[in-house]
């Protein structure tokens, strides 16, 4: 796991708390979209570090609080966090950029996404300066959440292969930085082609 991400998933656990102590490790491992063992551990060493407190509401309710020591925490991921980010979107849009240019020298025509989180939304910005149509978008979402993307309604993966199959699409682009060769190997899973995955930046 990547310094930015360690950055982020603490910065959000702090943050949730401070507007919320009643908040549970299950809303936390949803909004943060990390499993509810890495939260569990972040909070271990939160309360470890005396950043956050915690008591018994009831039997079965737990409160967070943060400490001043938290607070304090926090400010400082905070900073930490938006100069990791300006350097991170730069970093994104050098790299789609460089993505488009090499799908209008394909003639790429018709595209889906994989992913539909910050880097898609740029991905998703820049497409509209092209001619290249964005048919649907598809990700890994929990059990029962619903999401959309700019209007689409965004699909669950394993309806990926079905969809393929009924739809003339030239490239599927996976729009994650992280953990690509993972990614890829399960959209050859699926029966897709070298040809068809876009996982270049």
């Amino acid at each position: 796991m990547t310094e930015d991400k360690k950055i982020s998933i603490e910065h959000g656990i702090l943050d949730h708390i401070e507007k919320d102590g009643r908040i549970t490790q299950t809303e936390l491992s949803r909004s943060l979209r990390v499993s509810i063992g890495l939260v569990n551990a972040y909070l271990k060493r939160l309360v470890n570090k005396g950043y956050v407190k915690v008591s018994n509401v009831k039997t079965d309710t737990i409160k967070y609080m943060l400490t001043a020591e938290g607070l304090t925490q926090k400010y400082r991921l905070t900073r930490s966090y938006m100069a990791h980010s300006l350097d991170f979107y730069r970093k994104i849009k050098v790299a789609v950029e460089h993505r488009i240019i090499r799908l209008k020298l394909e003639e790429v025509r018709t595209v889906v996404f994989v992913g539909s989180g910050e880097i898609a939304e740029i991905m998703h910005l820049y497409l509209g300066d092209t001619k290249i149509k964005l048919l649907d978008v598809f990700d890994d979402l929990p059990d029962g959440q619903e999401k959309t993307f700019f209007g689409y309604k965004v699909k669950p993966i394993n309806e990926l292969e079905k969809y393929i199959k009924e739809h003339e699409v030239d490239k599927v682009l996976l729009n994650y930085f992280e953990e690509l060769d993972t990614l890829e190997v399960k959209m050859k899973s699926l029966g897709l082609s070298d040809n068809k995955i876009e996982t270049r930046w």
